[in-house]
């Protein structure tokens, strides 16, 4: 997935397009938060907004019935 010739930009938007395919829901979930890291670095404190982030909008989803 990752090509060395392409610019950042292109390749996290080909990853973006990857995570869409897997499972959109959570695809949204990582780019509303993204820029998070791609604007503070991979400091400790950025990670820890970033994973909080998710975290948060992960547990906010409807959990599913299980079956019986």
């Amino acid at each position: 997935m990752f090509d060395v010739q392409k610019s950042f930009d292109e390749n996290l938007a080909a990853f973006k397009t990857a995570c869409e395919e897997l499972d959109a829901e959570c695809a949204q979930i990582l780019f509303d938060n993204i820029d998070i890291l791609i604007t503070h670095g991979a400091d400790r404190d950025a990670r820890s907004r970033f994973n909080a982030k998710v975290n948060a909008a992960l547990d906010a989803l409807p959990v599913a019935e299980q079956a019986k």
